[in-house]
């Protein structure tokens, strides 16, 4: 066979690409997997302003009940084809040692690198002010926000979220904005009380205090540079942001629930293999790969603020 045949599917690679998991990853948790039955497929989103706008309820005698209509508005998009192969020469496969399986390492190779892909772009997604209702930008005038030792941080935070028409319940930010947040003067007080202001306050403090379910932490790095040049790795969620989201995990894609975010999936990650020809002996090439789409829907149930370092 050659490279114009089509990968023939194998269960048990499949299976490890499915069940592949890099816990350093966050992906899955901010932009959660939803099943479409398409490829092509329409999400429905309502307006905000027919669930708050109160028509008048009161009831004559005589007259007819008021009537309320809720409207959807329909989005459509498609699934996008990701995937990635290794060639695996068959002298390796049978000069293998006995506990190793060359094509089974592949697939958790390329798995790898499929899952730190989607996590740069559902980062990105996260990372665009444009996807939010709410942005403030708070480094301005040579003020490096979460060093100002005057600033009640966490109140601050409550008072942008107590503005928001629906309140947030996940909190996604790089490693190193947390560390600064969690080593924030007064935050450090507000839990210490008066018994100092250095350390570590608890991820768990922070959360509680804010009535957060969750705090994502993006801890992603990737390598930039292009194949042969010196790497130059960068931290995939940047480090100079932090956005408060809301998300529902009853939502789909037709339903009319509301999430910030979330990926639509059409059918499950797959793995096959098929002969290739290489060096002597040939070779099996390995690929992974899933058809999903990463959305932003709703841009009322997300706030980002953004240069909280930036002097």
């Amino acid at each position: 066979m050659s490279h114009g045949m089509p990968f023939t599917p194998d269960i048990e690679q499949t299976a490890i690409a499915i069940a592949y998991h890099n816990r350093r990853m966050i992906a899955d948790d901010v932009c959660p997997r939803i099943p479409v039955g398409k490829r092509t497929f329409q999400y429905r989103t309502y307006d905000k302003a027919e669930r708050m706008t109160i028509p008048n309820t009161r009831v004559g005698r005589k007259s007819a009940i008021n009537q309320v209509e809720f409207t959807t508005e329909e989005g459509s998009a498609s699934c996008e084809d990701h995937g990635l192969s290794d060639v695996v020469p068959n002298s390796d496969i049978k000069e293998a040692p006995h506990n190793y399986n060359p094509l089974h390492h592949a697939t958790e190779g390329i798995s790898d690198l499929m899952l730190l892909a989607r996590e740069v772009r559902v980062a990105e997604l996260f990372k665009d002010p444009t996807n939010y209702g709410y942005h403030y930008e708070l480094g301005k005038g040579g003020l490096k926000f979460l060093d100002d030792d005057n600033l009640d941080i966490l109140q601050f935070f409550q008072e942008l979220i107590d503005d928001m028409l629906v309140t947030p319940n996940h909190m996604t930010l790089p490693r190193k904005i947390l560390t600064k947040l969690r080593s924030c003067k007064h935050v450090i007080k507000a839990y210490n009380g008066s018994l100092g202001d250095s350390g570590l306050v608890p991820i768990g403090f922070i959360q509680d205090t804010l009535g957060i379910d969750k705090v994502h932490v993006g801890e992603a790095w990737v390598n930039t540079a292009k194949k042969g040049e010196t790497p130059n790795f960068i931290e995939a969620w940047g480090n100079d942001h932090i956005s408060l989201t809301r998300s529902d995990p009853l939502a789909s894609a037709n339903n009319g629930r509301m999430t910030f975010a979330f990926t639509a999936q059409f059918g499950d990650r797959i793995s096959g293999r098929r002969d290739v020809a290489a060096g002597l002996d040939g070779a099996i090439e390995v690929m992974v790969g899933e058809k999903v789409k990463e959305l932003s829907i709703a841009k009322d149930y997300g706030m980002i603020l953004t240069n909280l370092l930036t002097p």
